[in-house]
C-alpha cells in the first residue's frame, strides 16, 4: 500500500508523518502529563531518537496509517492520527488522534480530522467499521468522536487506572454507510 497521503479539510490538512515531522516539540507533547493523560505512551520518556524510531516503525506496518494532523491557517503541525490494528480481511481498524499543540484544543480540529479520515479509510482502504478506545472520563475524546459521527458500541468495565481509580474503557464505533 502506497502511503503517501494527503487529505485536505476546511480547517486542516492531514498528511503523511515522517520521521522529520519528529522534533523537540513533538517529543515535548509526548512528554506533556496534560497532553498524554489519556495516552497509553505517557508511561515512557519519548526522546527524538525513540519518536523517530516508532515513526518508522509504525509507516513500515502495513496494518496501520498514520498521519500528521496540519492547522492550515498557522501552516502548524498540530498533532497526529493514526489507523491500526487494522484487519483487511474483515474490514475493520482501530482510529487514535493526539492534538498535542494545546492552542488548537477545543477548536474542532480533532472532529475535523476523525470525519475526514474515518471518510478516507471507508472509501480508498475498503474499511466498513472503525473503533475508537478512551477512558470514560475522557468527557473531551468521548464528545470529538460523537460529534465525527461514532456511536458507543460497549464499554469494557473498570479496565484502565485514571487518577487512583478504576474507570471503564468506553469503546465508540463508525460504520460506513
Amino acid at each position: 500500500m502506497n502511503k503517501k497521503i494527503l487529505i485536505k479539510g476546511e480547517k486542516i490538512v492531514l498528511r503523511s508523518i515522517t520521521p522529520a515531522d519528529v522534533t523537540e516539540e513533538y517529543c515535548s507533547w509526548l512528554n506533556d502529563k496534560e497532553v498524554g493523560k489519556y495516552m497509553e505512551t505517557r508511561f515512557t520518556e519519548h526522546t527524538l531518537e525513540s519518536t523517530k524510531k516508532y515513526v518508522k516503525k509504525v509507516n513500515a506496518d502495513s496494518n496501520s496509517v498514520f498521519l500528521a494532523i496540519i492547522r492550515k491557517d498557522l501552516n502548524k503541525f498540530i498533532g497526529t492520527i493514526k489507523l491500526g490494528d487494522i484487519y483487511w480481511d474483515h474490514g475493520f481498524g482501530s482510529i487514535a488522534i493526539m492534538i498535542g499543540d494545546k492552542g488548537s484544543w477545543g477548536k474542532g480540529f480533532a472532529a475535523e480530522a476523525i470525519h475526514l479520515f474515518s471518510d478516507f479509510s471507508f472509501k480508498y482502504f475498503k474499511i466498513h467499521k472503525l473503533l475508537a478506545g478512551t477512558y470514560e472520563d475522557n468527557i473531551g475524546s468521548v464528545k470529538t468522536f460523537k460529534k465525527a459521527g461514532f456511536n458507543e458500541e460497549f464499554r469494557q468495565k473498570k479496565q484502565y487506572l485514571s487518577d487512583g481509580k478504576y474507570v471503564d474503557r468506553v469503546v465508540l464505533v463508525k460504520f460506513k454507510e
